[in-house]
């Protein structure tokens, strides 16, 4: 039996990407003295909307379950980790209230999660070297980046796996009922009609003018 209305609620989704580095030599100089690091694009973790959904439950579900034991800057935290979830109601009032009652938003000590180069540059740097130069292994290119000085052996490793290990890292999905519509079968065919679907091994490329940064293409991709 065919349904006569489709529920239809927004969603975003956020994605971490990995730098891509240019090809040709590496401008070591620049790196090494300004963090500054040419890419020529951005690659996408490898993530599905199922997934990405879970996760963002499960870390607002962990943070709810550390503010009710008291640890109230879990809300900052959560939000270190991921911005994006501000967009939660919960998240939203529970800020607030924090600010109203003036409760603390960090706890004590050093804060936690800053670096010299960002998690994911450290990969992009790792696979340059990979693809580029030939290292062999993961492990080498860490050797290589303390080689030229750019990051040492142990920060380039922790700051790598830390990728892998922490769920700031993670794709997330967060979904909006408060705006959902109801569409009715007729809007919804002409609604679908429009959208281009992306089916598995299939690609969707687009290209697209940036006045800043010129003209730039965007390559969607399913496993």
């Amino acid at each position: 039996m065919r349904s006569r209305a489709y529920e239809w609620i927004p969603f975003r989704m956020w994605i971490p990407a990995i730098p891509q580095i240019v090809d040709g030599p590496l401008p070591v100089d620049e790196i090494r003295n300004r963090q500054e690091i040419p890419i020529n694009g951005l690659r996408t973790v490898v993530c599905t909307t199922e997934r990405a959904t879970s996760e963002a439950q499960k870390m607002i579900e962990a943070c709810k379950a550390r503010v009710e034991r008291g640890e109230s800057w879990a809300v900052t935290e959560l939000l270190d980790a991921n911005p994006a979830f501000m967009a939660d109601p919960w998240v939203r009032h529970t800020l607030g209230e924090m600010v109203e009652q003036r409760r603390p938003l960090r706890r004590r000590g050093r804060v936690t999660g800053k670096y010299q180069f960002h998690p994911l540059v450290v990969v992009g740097l790792v696979e340059y070297f990979l693809e580029n130069e030939g290292v062999g292994s993961i492990d080498r290119a860490f050797h290589r980046l303390e080689g030229l000085k750019i990051l040492a052996y142990d920060a380039a490793k922790e700051l790598y796996y830390r990728t892998r290990q922490e769920d700031r890292f993670r794709p997330i999905l967060m979904e909006f009922p408060e705006f959902s519509r109801l569409l009715s079968a007729e809007e919804t065919a002409a609604l679908v009609a429009r959208i281009e679907m992306l089916g598995p091994g299939s690609g969707i490329a687009r290209t697209f003018h940036n006045p800043r940064l010129g003209t730039v293409q965007a390559k969607f991709e399913a496993a």
